[in-house]
């Protein structure tokens, strides 16, 4: 028989945990150096990709979807999402703006042609063009 904690001492020392994590976790971070270069070697990337095909093959996602429930997922991302996003919303503010620069100014460039009577024309000639100009705006900044 293999010994492992029980449910209660493993509930417990995770409890204990949460109060000195964060500043742990925080202090790895400051610590990193390498980041960037180890994440995007070509060894990563292949790592990456190997990872992505099993979990694909094998249907994790999935089966990990399958085993929350539509209420399970909702309260969660209410209870959870709803009060986190703000904070992030406000972290983000400056990167959102020069993120989304290229996007704006590339919509702001595309001509469009005046509106006709016929939706579907106006969808060829007045989407489409915008559409195209985002696309080849993320190809351009994306690779």
């Amino acid at each position: 028989m293999v010994k492992i904690k029980s449910s209660a001492e493993i509930a417990k020392k995770w409890e204990d945990a949460i109060g000195r994590v964060p500043a742990a976790y925080k202090s790895g971070v400051g610590r990193t150096t390498d980041w960037a270069e180890k994440a995007s070697s070509n060894e990563a990337e292949d790592l990456w990709k190997q990872k992505i095909d099993e979990a694909a093959a094998a249907k994790r996602r999935q089966r990990a979807v399958s085993a929350v429930s539509n209420e399970e997922w909702k309260g969660a991302a209410m209870d959870k999402g709803a009060a986190r996003i703000g904070a992030g919303m406000s972290a983000a503010k400056g990167k959102r703006t020069s993120n989304f620069e290229p996007y704006r100014s590339a919509i702001e460039g595309v001509s469009l042609p005046a509106k006709s009577a016929d939706p579907m024309a106006n969808i060829d000639a007045r989407v489409k063009p915008i559409v195209s100009a985002l696309v080849e705006t993320k190809k351009g900044i994306k690779g």
